[in-house]
């Protein structure tokens, strides 16, 4: 296959102060954004870049952690999902064009000479998830049904290049939450008995599972899920953040960590930036926010409500940006204890012409 090629079409301006470096990607036109996710202790973005005549280019950007940006252009595909093969390179998945089919490829964004153009397979709609073990693995749970398992791909690699697809469904119950670590796969769902806690192979075959008996009838998202050490949950009802601790014995202990008096409408799968340490962002009627926690800990809340930017809810800190009305399109860990948040502003369509990236370190 033919690389990418390195393109310039951003202008770049980027703010620093003690703990954020605040960077704007301006175009003469529009831009949308699609995801990012870590590059070299930096971040990897995804964006369509439009032309006057209203057609775009798929195009990869790197941002590293001082704010400097290099930006390379997709040769043929569009809907890009970033993911990391098991030795942590970074890989997309694109749907080439094609007068009649829609099919999908995956492969590496970079140092592509030496791989053939594969064979494309029927879309994959979930999520990246994680690795384990040779596996590159993505979750997708059907919101629009109440009987249809979940689906779990798992993409095989060899020798650094991808061996197989494997599309399972899990067996039921359904709308789990998914959690990998040390290359074990948990799931976690609501069923008639509470909680079920369960360990499954690439392959969905299920290792091993356990009833929960937590108090809370419905959590948002796991922050840490293990059979042998003290498991963390995050839960939320009117406005009041609790985190679950899960021991080992399985006994649940329930912490309220904030009050934000508004209701969640959404959250997104927690990022890890070091060891028990998540980032989760989320968003509610009032604005959208991200919160730190380490174990059962809350280290910091920001939430964008009243604000021209973000506020720190446990210090009453803000942090200023130069635009209202920002919605976190993605947020991906750098190095460790740091993240980034990219951001768009909420405008019309003739005016979308800039993303904002915000470095954060973890005091």
């Amino acid at each position: 296959m033919k690389n990418i090629d390195k393109i310039y079409c951003f202008n770049n301006s980027t703010e620093n102060s003690e703990f954020e470096k605040i960077t704007t990607l301006t175009v003469g036109t529009e831009i949308s954004t699609k995801g990012s996710i870590i590059y070299n202790e930096g971040s990897l973005l995804t964006n369509y870049i439009y032309r006057e005549d209203g057609t775009y280019d798929l195009v990869y950007t790197i941002i590293d952690v001082f704010g400097n940006e290099e930006s390379y252009k997709e040769n043929d595909g569009v809907l890009p999902t970033l993911f990391l093969n098991p030795s942590l390179e970074n890989y997309v998945s694109v749907i080439p064009y094609h007068p009649t089919k829609e099919l999908e490829i995956s492969i590496p964004i970079f140092n592509r000479e030496n791989i053939e153009i594969p064979k494309g397979n029927r879309p994959f709609v979930g999520n990246f998830i994680g690795v384990s073990n040779k596996y590159s693995l993505f979750y997708d749970v059907d919101m629009w049904s109440d009987t249809k398992p979940d689906k779990l791909l798992a993409i095989e690699f060899k020798e650094k290049g991808i061996k197989k697809k494997y599309n399972v469904k899990v067996p039921l119950p359904r709308n789990n939450k998914i959690f990998i670590n040390n290359d074990e796969i948990h799931l976690l769902s609501i069923d008639k008995n509470g909680w079920l806690h369960r360990q499954i192979d690439e392959k969905g075959n299920e290792i091993r599972k356990r009833n929960i008996k937590s108090t809370r009838s419905f959590f948002w998202q796991i922050l840490s899920l293990s059979f042998e050490e003290d498991s963390y949950i995050l839960s939320e009802k009117k406005g009041k953040i609790h985190i679950e601790t899960i021991t080992r014995e399985c006994t649940c202990i329930t912490q309220e960590v904030a009050d934000i008096k508004d209701e969640f409408f959404n959250t997104w799968q927690p990022i890890k930036i070091s060891e028990h340490t998540f980032v989760t962002r989320f968003n509610g009627e009032f604005g959208n926010g991200w919160l730190t926690t380490r174990k059962n800990e809350l280290l910091e809340l920001y939430y964008s409500k009243d604000v021209k930017g973000f506020k720190e809810i446990k210090t009453g800190r803000t942090l200023l940006l130069s635009e209202d009305n920002l919605v976190i399109s993605s947020l991906n860990k750098t190095k460790e204890n740091n993240y980034s948040v990219i951001l768009y502003p909420m405008t019309d369509r003739e005016t979308k012409n800039k993303i904002i990236i915000l470095n954060k370190k973890l005091k």
